[in-house]
């Protein structure tokens, strides 16, 4: 593998560096077809299929492509390093906040499987929850409690009940 990645796996598989990842699998599909050592025999043959492979692992991983773009920002191989970088490239360390995770890993699949971290002590707490906080009681006066509709409403019972009384008794 050391000397598959002196070989640019994007020129391996004829692509360019903006390919889409279904256009590597494409040309990856299409060049093992091609090249496959059972359909045609031969040292040179097997050779071209193995370094077809070993750009097929580099690309198809959308973390193991994230890793090598960065590692080769001209797509890597001899001639490219003479215009590339004098030295590598400076990765920041592992973040101390899961808020950063996000932005670190490549995929969201490694950042649900990141270690959890402890927020440092001026950061603000997240409540494990999405309910709102409990509503605290006020105090109701007579008016707002249910009590005033109900004796407004006997109030009335009482007045039409003595209405109908006086209105039979004369």
């Amino acid at each position: 593998m050391a000397e598959g990645l002196a070989l640019d796996p994007y020129r391996i598989l004829g692509i360019p560096h903006t390919a889409s990842p279904l256009q590597v699998a494409r040309a990856h599909r299409q060049l093992a077809k091609q090249y496959h050592p059972d359909l045609h025999p031969g040292e040179d043959v097997s050779e071209r299929m193995r370094h077809i492979n070993e750009a097929w692992e580099i690309l198809s991983s959308p973390s193991r492509r994230a890793v090598y773009d960065l590692d080769h920002p001209f797509g890597g191989g001899a001639t490219a390093r003479h215009w590339g970088t004098s030295r590598s490239v400076i990765r920041p360390e592992a973040p101390t906040t899961t808020r950063a995770w996000a932005t670190w890993r490549a995929t969201a699949a490694a950042t649900r499987a990141a270690p959890p971290t402890r927020r440092p002590p001026g950061e603000i707490s997240v409540p494990p929850t999405r309910r709102p906080p409990p509503i605290e009681p006020q105090q109701l006066s007579f008016l707002d409690s249910g009590w005033a509709a109900v004796l407004a409403a006997a109030t009335i019972l009482v007045l039409l009940a003595a209405a109908v009384v006086a209105g039979r008794l004369t």
